[in-house]
């Protein structure tokens, strides 16, 4: 039996799935591959099922095209090795990780592996992203990248956890991840560079549309676990940072893009009234104060500010100072 399962969801995804499925056939280790088409309306599904014919550890379904949370949790439910990660359909794995991940893993005999990434663009530059050697769950928690593909988890440990993916929400990532973090009690780190993770205009990542909004509704759901689970007060601190840096960040500068002013300016206010009620006192957090221009901006910013800016940061995306 393989020691890893690789979960590949796809929808209509002909034009990079071969590529993505050849480097897991030379990714150095035999992997089950467990390819889920969420009904691609493409070629997706035929050109898989012929790579099927010479490589006998894919195992090939589809089902409705209900999001991609959906597709991940049934993939789990096909988890038959002691090892399983994921691998999105328009990305690569580095030949030599998987060998390396498995066997640290069993030597340490960590419940989850984190490793380094590259950020891939459309030009072909690289960034890479290092998501390694982090202190504690606290660290992990207020720093650690919120992509599912560059960690290995214990199949064992995460059914123990019985944690799964929001079912129609995006950022399903980010609500597994952060949710798993208070059982990250054996963590194992690689500094191998382990995905080639493409950024394209068209991915789910960059669609600046009413899906943005699920940010918010996702980390509802994410604090309200904590609560429910009476782990607010042991990490209140952490995910206040957190939701600060995340809601004044990230999902601001992706809010930002949307075209449609009306829409645009609803889903700037959501994300700035979830903070202002979540989190009154954001600005004394003492992350904050641990200095950089980041969390400078952070502690300062008040409503005039974060929309003041908005036109800045568009005009800084129009004219590719920011990708």
């Amino acid at each position: 039996m393989n020691k890893l399962s690789v979960i590949v969801p796809v929808y209509n995804g002909e034009k990079d799935i071969e590529r993505c499925l050849f480097s897991l056939f030379n990714c150095g280790l035999d992997v089950d591959i467990i390819v889920v088409d969420s009904s691609s309306i493409d070629n997706t599904y035929n050109i898989v099922n012929k790579l099927k014919e010479s490589h006998k550890n894919i195992s090939l379904y589809k089902i409705a095209n209900t999001g991609i949370a959906d597709s991940r949790n049934f993939a789990l439910t096909k988890v038959n090795t002691p090892y399983f990660t994921f691998l999105d359909s328009d990305d690569t794995v580095n030949s030599g990780y998987y060998l390396k991940a498995i066997t640290l893993m069993e030597k340490d005999d960590s419940d989850i592996l984190f490793a380094n990434f590259d950020w891939v663009y459309e030009d072909n530059s690289h960034k890479e992203a290092k998501d390694i050697n982090y202190k504690d769950k606290k660290d992990i928690l207020t720093h650690m990248f919120a992509t599912l593909w560059n960690k290995i988890y214990r199949t064992s440990w995460f059914k123990k956890v019985g944690l799964s993916f929001p079912s129609g929400r995006v950022y399903e990532d980010a609500s597994l991840l952060y949710r798993l973090v208070p059982y990250m009690d054996k963590v194992s780190y690689l500094g191998t560079t382990a995905v080639n993770y493409m950024q394209r205009q068209g991915s789910i990542t960059h669609t600046f549309d009413l899906k943005i909004n699920d940010m918010i509704a996702v980390f509802e759901d994410i604090y309200n676990f904590y609560r429910t689970h009476d782990l607010l007060d042991e990490y209140q601190i952490e995910l206040e940072y957190l939701f600060t840096r995340f809601f004044f960040g990230n999902s601001y500068l992706r809010a930002v893009r949307i075209e449609n002013p009306k829409l645009r300016k609803e889903t700037l206010e959501k994300g700035y009234n979830f903070i202002i009620n979540s989190f009154p006192s954001f600005r004394t957090n003492p992350y904050l104060k641990q200095g950089g221009k980041k969390n400078f901006y952070y502690s300062k910013i008040n409503h005039f500010m974060y929309f003041f800016n908005v036109p800045l940061f568009r005009l800084a995306y129009k004219l590719g100072v920011l990708k």
